[in-house]
């Protein structure tokens, strides 16, 4: 039978709630993808975002001032997301990895949400997405490209931005049911017009996962893994140590990568949770800081506050990092249920 809830959706405004709150409403919202932070302030900001559930992805509309964007590690836990992004106004420029790169209209550009990358927007622009689970279109990070552009002057590229704004534009009238055949559809046109078809043959340009990319991808998944170290990487990708070291020797080493990576974890739950008794302890063991007073230092090191200090910290404290919009919960929501 044919399910006729509508499809889940929900409107941000930032502007409505003036200069001083405005973009605080709009980090909250997309805190779970990204940490944004605003190029300039005063008056005639624009942060805007609509987004609707069809089925399994997460499609939206969004309008924003020049700012800058950074997708790290604690976002999306599992990383397991691409984000499909069409720039109808406005451009930007990034960095994924070691490579650059930049957005223009028209466009589509697919980042593995997996992975590490930032970008700067420079002047207002307005950019359509979704956002798609790895499974969805058959994407697996150690084969396929981190990054990828299709433009969309090509007709390969032309059919995949008609296709995609025909669906979208359609889902504030369609029902739960039609929605995720559409979006089964859709899918199956990302798989084979931009993951399964070589560059040659579409025109489609990427950058493609090296070996450094897939084993911090793969870092950044286990975190929680006990025995994550030096031998235990050596041995799932069957490097040297020598060579895992070159790898990891622009950000400090194998070990100081772990370790920074488990404290940015341990920093976003501590402040997302209730002050209780032994909750530091707690969440510190889970991430395999054994030692208290080791841990302590480290965290200090890294954040310039005591862990005590950051357990459910309130906004005043932290108002970059802590939950709390309706929006960005209904994201987050969203994220987990699919």
């Amino acid at each position: 039978m044919t399910n006729r809830t509508q499809v889940p959706s929900f409107h941000l405004d930032a502007s409505r709630l003036g200069d001083r709150h405005g973009f605080d409403e709009w980090r909250e919202v997309v805190r779970e993808v990204y940490d944004v932070e605003p190029l300039s302030v005063g008056p005639n900001r624009e942060e805007k975002v609509t987004a609707w559930l069809a089925g399994n992805l997460i499609f939206s509309d969004v309008a924003f001032s020049p700012q800058s964007f950074n997708h790290h590690s604690h976002h999306l836990e599992n990383g397991k997301y691409l984000s499909f992004q069409i720039y109808r106004k406005g451009a930007c420029r990034g960095i994924f990895g070691d490579a650059a790169f930049e957005m223009a209209p028209d466009e589509i550009h697919i980042f593995d949400f997996s992975r590490e990358f930032r970008s700067v927007v420079s002047e207002p622009s307005v950019v359509a997405g979704v956002i798609i689970p790895h499974e969805a279109v058959g994407y697996d990070p150690g084969l396929h490209a981190a990054y990828m552009r299709l433009p969309g002057t090509l007709p390969v590229g032309r059919f995949l931005v008609d296709s995609f704004f025909a669906l979208k534009n359609q889902l504030p009238d369609v029902q739960q049911g039609e929605a995720s055949k559409l979006a089964e559809g859709f899918c199956s046109l990302v798989h084979s017009l931009m993951i399964c078809e070589q560059p040659d043959r579409t025109g489609l340009q990427g950058l493609q996962s090296d070996r450094g990319t897939e084993i911090k991808a793969y870092v950044d998944r286990h975190l929680s893994t006990p025995g994550l170290d030096v031998d235990h990487l050596c041995r799932t990708f069957n490097v040297s140590r020598s060579s895992l070291y070159r790898k990891f020797a622009a950000t400090g080493g194998v070990s100081q990568y772990i370790t920074h990576r488990r404290l940015d974890r341990i920093f976003h739950q501590l402040m997302s949770s209730p002050p209780s008794r032994g909750r530091v302890k707690e969440i510190a063991d889970r991430w395999g800081f054994e030692d208290p007073g080791y841990f302590s230092r480290c965290f200090r090191q890294r954040f310039g506050v005591p862990p005590s200090k950051a357990l459910g910290a309130g906004p005043e404290a932290f108002p970059t990092a802590l939950p709390g919009a309706e929006g960005g919960q209904q994201v987050g929501a969203w994220l987990k249920s699919i």
